[in-house]
């Protein structure tokens, strides 16, 4: 009888043990989670700092210019920014026709007409 009753604590310690290693887990993964959503919220901020600086030098530079131009400009910018990362990394980028405008045109000259 003592056997199991020992037997019986040593599984009560494991299983409070389990619990708070659960509990610990649970604590780490909601820490990072408020880490890493402070963390996008900072470069979010930090991004749109960089879109409005760009827009009001670009009002001043320019007064004249459209607000659409210069958004045109700024995402025309950051498209180059990210083609700058990807070919700096062994990733590969496909494009479709619709993605560079290609057209495919049949230009036969006819001979026949120049004689």
């Amino acid at each position: 009888l003592q056997q199991q009753e020992s037997q019986n604590e040593v599984q009560l310690r494991e299983i409070k043990g389990d619990i708070e290693e659960e509990r610990a887990r649970a604590e780490l993964i909601q820490i990072q989670t408020m880490n890493s959503n402070a963390q996008s919220k900072m470069e979010g901020l930090a991004e749109a700092e960089k879109v409005t600086s760009f827009l009001k030098e670009m009002e001043k530079q320019f007064p004249s210019m459209d607000t659409n131009v210069s958004i045109n400009m700024w995402q025309t910018l950051r498209k180059e920014d990210a083609l700058r990362a990807v070919s700096s990394s062994k990733a590969s980028l496909y494009f479709t026709p619709a993605d560079v405008n290609l057209s495919i045109e049949n230009h036969e000259h006819n001979s026949k007409g120049r004689e």
